[in-house]
């Protein structure tokens, strides 16, 4: 009897399993476009080179039909005309018009290493050996460290990280010298912690919070430092947890995050820890850096 449920249950699902369906595709330099039919449905994918595109998802009425493959060669033309040229690697990505104009962005540099708001604009040759030579020319081909966004002012690369370890050592789990020496050598937007960093290093406006927050901490003799001084409370219901007997922390410690296991970063990065972390500036007399 079982035996002859299960293969009623087949024979109720087999109209969905096997379908028609049919699809045409077409593609060239710019990009490929490609339209599927079922009995249900009708979709239409188009996409560029550079990633831009259009898509279509819809219920069939009974009116839709297949493009013929020169109607699918119109379409693709007509989206994909101004298509630009995108390559990336693991430092960022560069995109170049038509015109040459080119926009590169490098992982975890906003203004640092003389990018302007996050990227780099000017005009090269519209070929991909020239966008990738332009990209290795301005990213290279690994992330950007911290260090390396931060290297043109040791001072402030020095607020900022004594910044992150005062907040780790007060409310988290403590950061030893060498820790912080390793976070530095991070990818710039690899974690929260070389996020804070690094964004310090490169927002005045950044610093200035920290540096309020930092002050707050210096002159703090109370119970409830973490949240008096942190921009937002500690979340209680954070997985990542704070330091079980430090200045004012209600959230459980539950032990590192995989993101610090793997940088080395000991200090588990929570809700509470980023907004904390994105907030200081000058030392102002908490300077117990190390670099």
């Amino acid at each position: 009897m079982k035996r002859f449920l299960a293969f009623v249950a087949m024979l109720a699902v087999s109209p969905l399993v096997f379908a028609d369906t049919e699809m045409v595709s077409c593609e060239s330099d710019k990009g490929k476009c490609t339209y599927t039919l079922s009995d249900e449905s009708f979709s239409q994918e188009c996409t560029c080179r550079d990633g831009m595109g259009v898509g279509e998802d819809s219920t069939i009425d009974g009116t839709q039909t297949l493009p013929t493959d020169e109607e699918c060669d119109a379409e693709l033309e007509k989206v994909c005309k101004n298509a630009g040229i995108k390559c990336e690697n693991e430092a960022g990505d560069c995109h170049i018009e038509q015109n040459g104009d080119f926009l590169c962005r490098c992982k975890g540099v906003w203004s640092a290493n003389g990018a302007v708001e996050g990227g780099y604009h000017g005009t090269t040759d519209f070929s991909e050996e020239s966008c990738n030579s332009k990209l290795v020319e301005l990213c290279g081909t690994e992330p950007a460290t911290v260090r390396s966004v931060c290297d043109d002012d040791p001072e402030i690369l020095n607020v900022c990280a004594s910044y992150v370890k005062v907040v780790a050592n007060t409310c988290y789990n403590p950061l030893t010298d060498e820790e912080i020496e390793a976070i530095l050598d991070l990818p710039a937007d690899s974690t929260e912690k070389t996020r804070t960093i690094s964004g310090c290093c490169q927002f005045d406006d950044e610093r200035k919070e920290y540096q309020s927050e930092l002050k707050c901490f210096e002159n703090c003799n109370g119970d409830n430092c973490c949240e008096t001084c942190l921009d937002m409370p500690f979340d209680e219901g954070s997985e990542d947890g704070g330091k079980e007997d430090g200045a004012n922390t209600e959230a459980p410690t539950t032990g590192t995050t995989p993101e610090d296991t793997a940088d080395g970063d000991s200090a588990p990065a929570t809700d509470s820890e980023s907004s904390a972390e994105k907030e200081e500036s000058k030392s102002d007399g908490c300077s117990m850096l190390f670099i």
